[in-house]
């Protein structure tokens, strides 16, 4: 019996490890098996790699980009696919307009290589590797790699969307084949954790989805499905709104994209109505982001009921909609012009119109015009929390939504999501916090701000809210969020309550200044109000934002504060309630805050009006005020004071004495009449504590005012000072301006600025404006400007040196230094671009050497592999200028030192360049060939009487507008549609929509426009030499998009147009204009 149990262990022993190791290497060889099944799983012909999806209802993923400048980064090698793949991805993303860096024309002129390259991929969206051969023989390429991988990991909205260029997928992903060999080499230079992590990214990016290019002839194909996979992703991020966290809300969104009927062609309109905080807006933004893709272009427009009853509010409402619809700034004058604007252009496009919180002053015919005229299949979303509003639009067939309170349970997960940042209670807290749910009747921002205001409290906080909570009425809606402001300190609760009724839509950085004064401690309480998800920042131009419903809780606040008497309120912000108060003198000791923005006819303040305001700080008094009389012991804690002094009345008494500005910190009298007499300057001077000061446009004050002497100043603004005054006598002493940040003197009229120059007396200044300015010592004054590092802006244009001073020398010492400049307007030579290579804007202006570009490099390129850390790059390359303009300039010279001159003809202009602008230069013989210029979107060239052609229009992929007027001697347009022999329409590379020809009287051709399929208006007036327009009928065609055609005093063009346009068949909607001297004719089509 032993030696059978002996003999069977014997057995065992010898076949279990033989069962293991059969196991063992099945195991394998699936592994090996699904990972080859998986290494050719690369769709080539997806057009929308799905391994990262960008979810649409997930806030995170529409959180701003923490300082992006890219949009796209490409990381490839450079003998592999430079001249290949990559050039011709990189041409399809510029014609797109998408920002994209690529390495060997974006890397900076003199820094080292991995600095500039890590920076720019922690700055941009969307990465692109193109994996090739040789790429892992780079060790830049693989360092960049690891660099992506680590920012897509930590922040999921980065996306990676690999290409496989001619190369074995499983190579990528195993790093056999070619890759091993490369690994070998690097594994004799580096140490064992820095191949691991080059191992890694490569593994990780090669499981992911992307394209694989595996025939040469294959590359446009690829570049163009690549490319419109990233417009599809950049779209999300160019048009969505920021939303917060959402919860519970797919099936809301499947029911108004329902009732929106996507795939019907009629013009539809959606209605959401609700109680205020239960998530309209929250709604209609998902709702936007979901479905933007399907439309042309799309307008948000947030906050209507505030914003129509601002100054000007209608024509805010129609601008938006226009520029958001045109990509275009657009001035609009009065209603009717919004209302033409958006019926006239607008309507072109099949468009998606959110229109968020109208009520029943909101005329939608008056503002945005008739639905029902609008393109075919175009969309509109309003919301409201009138039921009945919305019911008056059903003339446009408008189906209507009712949003809902939350249910408790998904109430519950929004709560747990602020108050625990998780999607449930602890449970600890989980009665507790069902408990408070039930009071907030579902309505998502009660939820959202309670739950901040809770967010790591102890429980004996939860629970005396719970108690104040209970003590609500259940529909008072504004009682729950009043919790929540309750719960703030004193200082909070004044930041809020101004935000609330004075600054939402404006930049902070003046309140600040006033806060800071009253020792609010407005840096830490506003990121406390903005962590309690009761204050937004925007994060472009840092203005306010709040929450309408916050915004009537804040006013309502105000409010009960004495609902009797109104005058005796903190805050006063309508006219009746401040005419009240002001002219019937019923000042308070509670009022703090008082704002008038309607005009009144010739308004007198005097000092009686002012009694018992002692606790005023912040006074913005009607349009075209003015105050007078003793002001003695009035107005202590006065901190901010706007006005505009009007001219007044023959005989009027001005005297205005004992105005005290001790506390005053920004005095704001831009655009007044104010004269030197006014009683306010004898006290400026012991204004210690003032930072801002603008006079700009102040026309009647021909004397300086004496600054204060504390040097508190920080804003000095003088702007058009002295215009209308013949004497110059007056001095500007800059001696104790040491804290200052902006100096404004355009157009100013000063006979010397005395105490020093300004490289020495204000070191932190960030925007100097000298334009048009009269001073005698001007040139020294600024000859030091160039040390300043801080400043950004500096503007000089047509400034009035002393006679003698040597404008090349002059300017050559103004950007000497300054090399964080981003903007400069000039009307000195500027010589040396080179070392201004931070500068976004340059304006030369009636100059006659106006501009020197730097001579192209013979050898353009570098190989991507060297090992030097100090690579130079043409400076036309490595550039940021996005905007140049010329005007009466008369030469521009391409020189590499000075006495090597150069045709201007050979010289190339930042590829970067968006925006050029050439007008009045008469001198210049040649423009600058253009071809390098893919950026381009804007043209135009104005009274240039002698060059004879625009050299390299073929290499303008992204251009737009073209306008040339009065260029005389211009022979032909030859290259505006010819890309390489091929018509750029084939190639469909042109983006050209208005195209104006006027006066040129030696233009004998045009190229054909047929294939311009984008082109939106076409203008020719006075080119008496052109007969035809080659193709015409194919550009009035229907395919097309042209919609005018104006053709003025051209007589032989005008015979051919009129023949063709009356044989049309199937024209496009459009309006042809031909006039003969008096003579004109019109023929229009419509849908």
């Amino acid at each position: 019996m032993t030696s059978n149990i002996r003999g069977a262990a014997t057995v065992a022993a010898l076949v279990l490890p033989l069962i293991l190791l059969y196991k063992l290497l099945w195991s394998r060889r699936r592994s090996t098996s699904n990972d080859e099944t998986s290494d050719n799983n690369c769709d080539s012909t997806s057009q929308q790699p799905d391994a990262q999806y960008f979810d649409p209802t997930d806030s995170s993923d529409l959180l701003p980009f923490p300082s992006v400048e890219y949009e796209v980064f490409l990381s490839f090698r450079g003998p592999d696919t430079r001249h290949q793949i990559t050039d011709i991805l990189f041409r399809f993303l510029v014609h797109l307009k998408i920002h994209t860096f690529k390495d060997d024309d974006e890397l900076r002129n003199g820094e080292g290589i991995w600095p500039s390259l890590a920076k720019a991929i922690g700055q941009s969206k969307i990465y692109v590797p193109i994996l090739s051969q040789n790429y892992a023989h780079s060790k830049w390429c693989l360092k960049e790699l690891v660099e992506i991988v680590e920012n897509m990991r930590q922040d999921k909205r980065r996306i990676v969307l690999p290409i496989f260029y001619m190369v074995d997928l499983r190579d990528v992903r195993h790093q056999t084949g070619p890759y091993q060999d490369a690994f070998r080499e690097h594994e004799k230079s580096f140490d064992r954790q820095t191949i691991q992590n080059w191992k890694a990214a490569l593994t990780t990016v090669g499981a992911l989805k992307g394209w694989h290019v595996t025939h040469n002839d294959e590359q446009s194909k690829y570049s163009d499905l690549v490319s419109d996979s990233i417009w599809s992703h950049l779209r999300r991020f160019y048009c969505t709104v920021e939303t917060n966290e959402l919860v519970a809300i797919d099936g809301h969104v499947e029911e108004v994209v329902k009732r929106l009927s996507l795939d019907f062609k009629d013009v539809t309109m959606v209605g959401l109505h609700g109680m205020g905080g239960i998530g309209k807006t929250t709604l209609a933004k998902v709702v936007y982001n979901k479905i933007l893709s399907h439309f042309d272009c799309c307008s948000f427009v947030e906050n209507i009921r505030e914003t129509q009853h601002q100054n000007d509010g209608i024509f805010k409402i129609q601008k938006k909609i226009i520029e958001d619809a045109t990509r275009k700034e657009e001035r609009v004058c009065d209603v009717s012009q919004g209302r033409r604007i958006i019926m006239d252009r607008v309507s072109q496009f099949k468009v998606l119109i959110v229109l968020d919180d109208v009520d029943e002053k909101f005329k939608f015919g008056e503002v945005v015009g008739n639905p029902q005229g609008f393109v075919s299949g175009s969309r509109y979303i309003v919301t409201s929390r009138d039921c009945k509003i919305l019911s008056r639009l059903n003339e446009n067939k408008c189906k209507l939504y009712e949003v809902q309170a939350l249910s408790p349970s998904h109430s519950v997960k929004l709560f747990s999501k602020h108050a625990f940042k998780k999607d449930y209670p602890p449970p600890d807290y989980e009665i507790l916090s069902n408990d408070i749910v039930s009071t907030m009747g579902g309505l998502p921002l009660a939820l959202e701000v309670v739950g901040s205001l809770l967010h790591r409290e102890e429980k004996s906080i939860w629970e005396a809210k719970l108690k104040q909570l209970r003590e609500v009425p259940e529909k008072h809606a504004i009682e729950r969020l009043k919790i929540s402001y309750d719960a703030l300190e004193y200082e909070a609760k004044e930041i809020f309550l101004d935000i609330a009724c004075f600054y939402i839509g404006r930049k902070k950085i003046q309140p600040l200044y006033m806060w800071n004064d009253c020792n609010f401690n407005p840096t830490i309480n506003i990121n406390l109000l903005i962590q309690r998800s009761m204050v937004k920042i925007d994060q472009d131009d840092c203005r306010f934002q709040m929450h309408d419903q916050l915004r009537d809780m804040g006013r309502e606040i105000v409010r009960r504060e004495n609902i009797e008497y109104p005058w005796k309120r903190s805050r006063i912000w309508t006219v009746e309630t401040a005419v009240e108060l002001l002219y019937e003198k019923k000042g308070s000791e509670q009022v703090k805050a008082i704002e008038v923005t309607t005009p009144r006819p010739y308004t007198n303040l005097a000092s009686e009006c002012f009694v018992n305001l002692s606790s005023l700080r912040y006074f913005k008094a009607p349009p075209d005020a003015k105050l007078k009389g003793d002001f003695d012991n009035l107005l202590p804690n006065l901190r901010w004071l706007k006005m505009r002094y009007h001219r007044g009345r023959l005989g009027d008494d001005d005297h205005l004495i004992n105005f005290h500005m001790k506390k005053l910190v920004i005095l704001d009298l831009s655009g007044s009449d104010v004269c030197n007499d006014w009683g306010g300057w004898t006290h400026l001077k012991m204004a210690n504590n003032l930072k801002t000061l603008n006079l700009s446009k102040c026309g009647r004050l021909t004397r300086l005012p004496e600054l204060p002497q504390s040097g508190s100043l920080e804003v000095l603004d003088l702007s058009s000072y002295r215009w209308l005054e013949s004497t110059r006598d007056d001095e500007l002493d800059i001696g104790k301006l040491r804290n200052l940040l902006v100096l404004r003197l355009p157009r100013a009229c000063i006979k010397q600025i005395t105490g020093g120059t300004i490289g020495t007396i204000s070191k932190g200044l960030r925007e100097l404006d000298v334009e048009e300015c009269e001073c005698e010592n001007l040139a020294h004054v600024l000859a030091d400007v160039g040390e300043l590092q801080s400043l950004q802006i500096l503007r000089t244009r047509s400034a009035k040196w002393k006679q003698g001073t040597h404008q090349q020398v002059l300017t050559s010492r103004l950007v000497a230094g300054s090399s964080n400049l981003k903007e400069l307007t000039t009307s000195s030579p500027v010589v040396d671009l080179l070392r201004l290579l931070e500068l976004e804007t340059l304006v030369v202006e009636s100059c006659e050497y106006g501009l020197e570009i730097p001579t192209p490099a013979e050898d353009d390129h570098y190989d991507d592999d060297d090992d030097n850390n100090n690579k130079v790059l043409p400076w036309w390359k490595i550039s940021k200028l996005k905007y140049l303009r010329l005007h009466e300039a008369s030469r521009m010279w391409c020189s590499s030192s000075g006495n090597n001159i150069n045709p201007i003809s050979n010289c190339r202009l930042p590829s970067a360049l968006t925006r050029l602008h050439i007008i009045g230069c008469t001198q210049l013989e040649w423009l600058p060939n253009l071809e390098n210029m893919e950026n381009l979107i804007e043209l135009i060239i104005e009274n240039c009487p002698m060059p004879r052609e625009i050299q390299g229009l073929g290499g303008l992929k992204s251009l737009q507008t073209l306008q040339i007027s009065d260029v005389a001697n211009l022979r032909h347009l030859d290259g505006l549609t010819n890309n390489n022999g091929r018509h750029m329409g084939q190639c469909s590379s042109s983006s050209l929509a208005v195209l104006v020809l006027e006066r040129c009287g030696a233009l004998e051709r045009l190229p054909s426009f047929s294939q311009l399929r984008k082109l939106f208006t076409l203008d020719i007036v006075e080119c008496p030499l052109l007969t035809e327009i080659p193709l015409l009928g194919c550009l009035l065609s229907s395919s097309n998009k042209l919609q005018v055609l104006c053709i003025q005093d051209c007589p032989r063009l005008a015979a051919f147009v009129g023949n063709e346009a009356r044989r049309l068949e199937n024209p496009t909607p459009l309006r042809i204009r031909i006039q003969e001297g008096a003579k004109s004719f019109s023929l229009k089509w419509s849908p």
